[in-house]
């Protein structure tokens, strides 16, 4: 009997290797979205300050939403074909994302690294847009979906810093 996973047809794409670009693609979209939960969460339990509390509560809401992301993002990988690679070695071999010093930060200070952060992930994806979407309208949709998110959370962070919308 053949089995359901070979039986059903894949999305169909031009050509295979777009197929693995798009699926090495989201990967490190993954690896990078992981990393900032995981980032966020460091932050999280660092930070200090007259507004230590709110900017700890927000962190919580901004680790959930990437978590959330790379949910979306691995699943459109699956779709794809494409079996992602979520594992914390994996993450720490290939994230993109610049690591935090451990120790206590200022709640200023957590939130301008973390909007830097935020804004490198936003402008990787932001960068390989116009390549995903030559090879697949629909993933190129789910990264738009994401960069929208991180430009939102860019623009959250930026003014609990006072800085102009």
């Amino acid at each position: 009997m053949e089995s359901v996973a070979n039986s059903v047809q894949l999305p169909p794409l031009d050509n295979p290797n777009e197929r693995v670009a798009v699926g090495e693609d989201l990967q490190l979209v993954l690896q990078d979205l992981i990393d900032l939960s995981l980032i966020g969460k460091q932050l999280h339990w660092s930070v200090v300050g007259a507004a230590a509390r709110g900017v700890h509560l927000f962190l919580d809401e901004l680790v959930k939403e990437w978590r959330e992301l790379a949910d979306v993002v691995a699943e459109r990988a699956m779709t794809l074909g494409s079996v992602p690679d979520g594992q914390s070695s994996t993450v720490a071999a290939g994230s993109r994302v610049e690591p935090v010093a451990v120790r206590s930060l200022a709640d200023h200070a957590v939130v301008w690294e973390l909007g830097r952060r935020v804004a490198a992930v936003a402008e990787r994806i932001r960068a390989r847009l116009g390549s995903i979407g030559a090879a697949d309208l629909v993933t190129q949709d789910v990264l738009v979906r994401v960069v929208g998110m991180l430009e939102k959370q860019q623009w959250l962070l930026r003014v609990q810093l006072g800085e102009k919308a």
